[in-house]
């Protein structure tokens, strides 16, 4: 079998990459959680300027990851594979910004837990994603 018998198709590349970039974001968003969550009450001027910091990157962090899950969802219709995946994802994504949201202005821990959960849900469904990419029907074989 050659090798170009067996590529991938751009569809499926697409949804590889993006579940790749969801994968990342959220690792990125769990990395800034965890700081702004390590600073608490900050206890001097400079230590609120980089608590400030971190939380408005992790809530502009957030937003992309509404744009990422959207772009994986549309990326797996494309493929047709991990379709359901890719939806809730999106959902969980959209219920954990709110909870994001709930945690910020009410300051509740449940709400942070949730967050918590829904960053640990939405991981293994972008891994999910991921794997499914490689389900995609390879790319036709060019001509000789």
């Amino acid at each position: 079998m050659s090798a170009s018998a067996t590529a991938v198709s751009p569809a499926a590349t697409n949804l590889l990459r993006r579940s790749r970039e969801a994968l990342v974001a959220l690792a990125v968003q769990y990395l800034l959680g965890m700081a702004a969550n390590l600073i608490g009450e900050p206890d001097s001027a400079l230590v609120g300027v980089i608590d400030t910091i971190i939380v408005i990157l992790h809530v502009l962090v957030a937003v992309g990851l509404i744009v990422v899950a959207i772009r994986a969802l549309l990326a797996a219709r494309a493929a047709g594979v991990g379709q359901r995946l890719a939806l809730w994802a999106l959902v969980v994504i959209v219920l954990t910004f709110l909870a994001g949201v709930l945690t910020i202005t009410l300051g509740s821990d449940w709400a942070s837990y949730a967050m918590a959960t829904g960053f640990l849900v939405a991981a293994a469904l972008y891994a999910g994603t991921f794997l499914a990419s490689y389900r995609a029907e390879p790319a036709p074989a060019s001509a000789p």
